[in-house]
């Protein structure tokens, strides 16, 4: 189990194809692991879709996404879900972000909190400054619609630099390194 922050009960609504039976009980999952990303895309594209885009039945789907299941889902299974989860129009690709989050959380772990934080304080200034620039360009009378894709992509980069301080954050304080100098 991760020591990447508490474990939450997912608020993901159910897609279409979730029977009510079957998750009749909120399960405990936690936020940062790779069930709790499977959840909310088998909430985003329904089991269905999940079930067309991996070739895989929908309990064993289900089963991977149960943090207290002995499944795991494969690597191919992950691409699959993700792309599937792009294709719904929802963006974004949590599966493959939380992987990256988890490895960047434990490297917070291994090489301290002071040099971690500063390397991603850089990144969240930098990807903030350019979404507020292209912000302001697209907001220009006569704004093409390549500057829009422009600000969306900076906005989405935004983001994902804010998320990854978000899980680092949250990550240093539940492992008690808070204060500790890197190597």
């Amino acid at each position: 189990m991760y020591a990447y922050g508490s474990r939450h009960r997912s608020s993901v609504s159910i897609g279409a194809g979730f029977c009510d039976s079957d998750f009749s009980m909120t399960k405990l999952r936690t936020p940062l692991s790779i069930e709790n990303a499977l959840y909310k895309v088998l909430g985003r594209i329904g089991i269905e879709a999940a079930c067309d885009s991996t070739g895989r039945k929908a309990a064993y789907l289900r089963n991977l996404s149960d943090p207290d299941k002995r499944e795991q889902l494969t690597v191919a299974d992950a691409i699959k879900l993700d792309l599937a989860h792009r294709q719904s129009g929802a963006g974004g690709a949590p599966i493959y972000e939380t992987i990256g989050l988890l490895l960047q959380a434990t490297d917070a772990e291994l090489f301290s909190d002071s040099r971690a934080i500063g390397r991603v304080a850089m990144e969240v200034i930098k990807e903030g400054g350019e979404a507020h620039v292209a912000l302001v360009n697209a907001s220009f009378p006569g704004a093409s619609p390549q500057d829009f894709t422009e600000t969306l992509r900076e906005l989405e980069e935004n983001a994902a630099a804010l998320s990854k301080a978000i899980a680092l954050i949250r990550c240093i304080s539940a492992a008690g390194i808070v204060g500790q100098q890197s190597p």
